[in-house]
């Protein structure tokens, strides 16, 4: 008999809202991402370092550093997802920079269980078919 998946469930930063699954996978990226590392008291190196890149030139090695700084930090704080690749898509003179990224999503993988993966490119219109439903 086939178990249930155990999707992570979380609490809406912004609105409170309860998020499962997709959603909450992508506000953890989005907490990870925009954490500046010594932040955080007794994780001083959880977060990156994106936000120092941002005063910079961009070039395709900055771009390459950019990569592997969010790439590193996924790895190492995000148990459920594994960047496969990421590709800039929106940049300005005002400082606006969009990334968008896609990988695998390991619903257990905070288990260690990595038999379930889930392809993701992280466009909302291809989430909704991944979030389960909960029960009312």
């Amino acid at each position: 008999m086939a178990q249930a998946i155990r999707y992570r469930v979380d609490i809406d930063r912004r609105t409170g809202a309860v998020l499962v699954g997709i959603p909450a996978l992508l506000q953890a990226l989005d907490v990870i991402w925009m954490t500046r590392t010594n932040l955080r008291v007794m994780l001083l190196d959880f977060g990156s370092n994106l936000r120092s890149w941002l005063s910079e030139d961009l070039t395709p090695a900055l771009a390459l550093q950019i990569y592997g700084d969010l790439a590193s930090t996924t790895h190492r704080w995000e148990r459920e997802y594994r960047v496969r690749e990421f590709q800039f898509v929106r940049m300005s003179q005002t400082g606006t920079l969009g990334l968008k990224h896609g990988g695998l999503y390991y619903p257990e993988g905070r288990f260690g269980n990595y038999d379930i993966a889930i392809p993701l490119n992280a466009t909302p219109r291809d989430l909704g078919r991944y979030v389960p439903e909960l029960a009312a």
